[in-house]
């Protein structure tokens, strides 16, 4: 090869070499600058979060049960009810700030059987956040267990009604749940007979007080007002508990409540006492039906102090009645309603002898009642008349799938829970603990 030729080609390899370093200079430039100005995009990390999807009356919940605030606004929701796809509705905020946070929800109008379909995706990070189907009757929440204890607005103000739901247990054929509220971890009942378990011997107190009946004749029925009943013959039966504590001073605010049925009100004018709490030969207290009605008489110190009645009533026919008490201030509602101020039409009437509290009968065994009692309980306050009313709307259909505190029982500061017992008529499931709930001020605003 003659030396021009070696030459020529040394030149021509070097300004190869020197457009490849060039270009591997401009690259690197190039990517220092992409790495400084535009960062690789980086795998963004799912929500940390928990959801739930519920049947609640007539809608269809999906709560934020826990875990990171999501951005509304990125999260697509895709319900189904049957075939009829449902838009996406407004988030309802506890914290007006377009985050879908802990105890907010949406909610969908769902009155029927068919079955819907939840879908509910993360947009930024393409996850499904929640995915399944519901049911009512069948399927009633898919994702976290559902809230048991809330708010009515779900702020937990003075201004809200509380509500607690019955869970959905596993394993066990519950006929009715029991509720035993408590404010400050304490019972606002002082004695709880639902009556709901067969029984020939105890009707249990769920107040958590101790006040057991002791069954004496009284038949345990299935078809009461709520779940079982007792069913009194009229001769001898009754239920006898301990006497409780809250008639030891006649200046206790208390509240009775029960349902009644009565099978001869009107064909029967005798005094048949229903429940009688006897202290002493002084004192004592006795609901009886006594001419179509039902009376109230209260004997303080050796003296009848009151003796108030309802108006007439029907045989064969359910009756919420309550009473509430006030230091010589007896207030007596039917079905809700407050009775107008009528004199009892029996003062001179029969007393026990036995310091007790009975239910069918007089202490003494005397004026047996002929019908079926429920769901008796004893509070220990003068409870509003709003909550003598919700008392029997929440009942009077014979449901047990809620109870309700109105907001006239609540102030600010307290703290609120409930205890459910499941019962399937044979015997109770494990209790569960609600949330506990502390009231606190509405905030206001515009």
């Amino acid at each position: 090869m003659s030396l021009g030729k070696l030459i020529g080609n040394n030149h021509a390899f070097t300004e190869v070499m020197d457009t490849i370093l060039l270009l591997g200079v401009a690259i690197a430039s190039f990517g220092v600058i992409a790495m400084t100005l535009l960062p690789f995009p980086i795998p963004t990390t799912p929500p940390n979060v928990t959801l739930s999807a519920y049947v609640r009356g007539d809608y269809v919940f999906i709560e934020h049960m826990g875990g990171e605030p999501l951005q509304f606004n990125n999260i697509s929701i895709s319900v189904y009810i049957g075939d009829t796809p449902q838009s996406k509705p407004n988030l309802q905020e506890i914290n007006p700030n377009g985050l879908w946070e802990l105890g907010e929800y949406v909610k969908y109008f769902y009155n029927t059987t068919d079955l819907v379909s939840v879908l509910v995706v993360d947009t930024i990070s393409n996850t499904v956040l929640l995915e399944g189907n519901l049911r009512r009757g069948e399927i009633p929440w898919i994702g976290a267990p559902p809230p048991i204890l809330v708010s009515s607005l779900r702020t937990n103000t003075v201004d809200e009604d509380l509500i607690c739901y019955a869970p959905s247990i596993q394993g066990f054929d519950a006929h009715t749940f029991i509720y035993n509220w408590k404010k400050g971890g304490v019972p606002v009942a002082e004695v709880m007979l639902p009556f709901d378990t067969q029984s020939s011997s105890t009707a249990k107190d769920y107040s958590g007080n101790g006040y057991d009946g002791t069954v004496n004749g009284a038949t345990w029925i299935s078809s009461g007002k709520i779940g079982g009943a007792y069913s009194f013959d009229g001769i001898d039966d009754s239920i006898v508990t301990p006497l409780p504590s809250i008639f030891n001073d006649w200046h206790n605010d208390f509240t009775i409540s029960f349902w009644l049925y009565s099978k001869n009100i009107e064909s029967d004018t005798s005094a048949r006492c229903i429940v009688e709490a006897y202290i002493d030969a002084n004192n004592s207290f006795q609901i009886f039906q006594y001419n179509s009605s039902i009376q109230f008489d209260f004997k303080i110190d050796g003296e009848l102090k009151k003796s108030i009645r309802t108006t007439n009533l029907s045989e064969n026919t359910w009756y919420n009645i309550a009473l509430t008490w006030t230091y010589d201030t007896p207030i007596v509602y039917v079905n809700g309603s407050a009775c107008p101020y009528l004199p009892g039409m029996l003062r001179d009437y029969g007393v026990g002898n036995t310091t007790s509290l009975t239910i069918g009968q007089r202490s003494d065994g005397n004026d047996s009642f002929y019908g079926h009692i429920d769901d008796f309980v004893i509070y220990r306050s003068t409870l509003s008349p709003e909550q003598i009313y919700q008392i029997y709307v929440d009942t009077k259909e014979g449901l047990s799938e809620h109870r309700t505190i109105v907001s006239e029982e609540t102030q600010l500061g307290e703290m609120w829970s409930c205890t459910i017992t499941p019962n399937n008529a044979q015997r109770d499931s494990d209790a569960i603990d609600s949330e506990i709930l502390t009231i606190v001020s509405y905030p206001g605003g515009g």
